[in-house]
């Protein structure tokens, strides 16, 4: 067998050992449920609507108490809405370096890629 063979056999190899562990720790976590997938969305689409209604209410009470020759309840409203997607990206993107961790962890080992190494050599 030729250098480049045995490279990319090793290569198949280990391509295939990463597959298979992530099969097996996806099957003992269970999959993502369908409520699961709309909880997600949900928590993305509060994390926007509540931050701009809230807005639109103070700017409602803000044109009634101090009134102005720009609309407070507009004003309040974009910067509710700018803080709802602000807060959004940042909560996914706290989920998606968690999902990066739990991916990261799923490789082989350094320790177990030479061992597996030294066991075919023989």
């Amino acid at each position: 067998m030729s250098p480049d063979q045995k490279k990319r056999s090793d290569d198949f190899k280990r391509n295939i050992s990463t597959k298979e562990k992530r099969r097996i720790r996806a099957e003992k976590k269970g999959q993502v449920g369908t409520l699961s997938a709309f909880s997600s969305m949900g928590v993305v689409g509060w994390t926007v609507a509540l931050p701009t209604v809230f807005g639109a209410f103070l700017g409602a009470w803000m044109d009634y108490m101090w009134p102005f020759k720009l609309s407070w309840t507009l004003t309040m409203l974009g910067v509710g809405l700018f803080t709802g997607c602000v807060f959004a990206g940042m909560w996914m993107n706290r989920e998606k370096i968690k999902i990066i961790k739990e991916r990261e962890g799923a490789g082989p080992k350094e320790s177990e890629t030479k061992e597996s190494d030294k066991n075919d050599e023989q």
